[in-house]
């Protein structure tokens, strides 16, 4: 069954950053949906094995970005 996480992410700075977010999670793989909101400053993430939060996050600090603080929950 799919989850979802929703991930507040500092460092948004460019019209770039959300595509290079977007691109890094969304080719982990298990990764169905990457989504950055700019505005919110949050990648939001659906996700299914083998992807897990831990991974998902540190694809983020990879490309540069940091992990403010979690917020989880799960899809229907």
């Amino acid at each position: 069954m799919p989850k979802a996480i929703a991930r507040p992410v500092s460092g948004i700075t460019c019209g770039d950053c959300p595509q290079m977010i977007e691109g890094v999670v969304g080719a982990l793989p298990g990764v169905t949906v990457a989504e950055v909101n700019a505005r919110a400053g949050v990648v939001a993430v659906i996700y299914d094995v083998p992807a897990e939060p831990a991974g998902i996050e540190a694809a983020v600090l990879q490309a540069g970005y940091r992990i403010t603080q979690h917020t989880e929950g799960k899809s229907s």
